[in-house]
């Protein structure tokens, strides 16, 4: 298949502009905390009981910047850090009883923004779309895990004149 150098037709630039265009809503329509904090408690909603070594994996940051969102979320009082009980050096991070009414208007708000996106799709449109992005992020997942398959391209810099 040729390589489609258009970014109005490039798969990658779509997912990214979508994916852009998605966040610049939800924060459009949601107030009070960071683009960041919003993603932590996403993923706290759907894995309570993750490490911060694991949230930050999630959140593709540094630990460390995860260590700092968390102690803003705990003193807003939305998350509370508990021992893990397989390994003392570690904590669990949990939502608390005061971040679930934020998590119902986060999902909420991002149910809206995605019926406004998917305005004119069929039912079996949407479907059929969002199971291809499901076997696409499997088919990316699995060559992530098995390594790249091709060779890496590394630029070589010449000097001008």
């Amino acid at each position: 298949m040729p390589i489609n150098k258009n970014p109005d037709r490039s798969t990658g630039f779509l997912l990214r502009d979508n994916s852009r265009l998605i966040k610049t809503a939800f924060n459009e329509r949601v107030s009070g905390l960071t683009q960041a904090q919003w993603g932590a408690l996403a993923h706290l909603s759907r894995y309570e009981g993750l490490n911060q070594v694991r949230l930050a994996d999630r959140l593709e940051v540094q630990p460390i910047t995860v260590a700092r969102l968390i102690d803003k979320l705990v003193s807003l009082g939305l998350v509370e850090r508990r021992p893990d009980p397989r390994d003392r050096r570690a904590q669990q991070l949990f939502l608390t009883a005061r971040a679930q009414p934020l998590i119902d208007q986060m999902w909420q708000v991002a149910d809206e923004i995605l019926d406004d996106a998917y305005a004119g799709f069929t039912d079996d449109e949407r479907t059929l779309f969002i199971d291809m992005l499901v076997r696409m992020r499997n088919n990316l997942s699995s060559l992530s895990q098995n390594g790249l398959r091709e060779k890496k391209i590394v630029p070589t810099m010449r000097r001008a004149g």
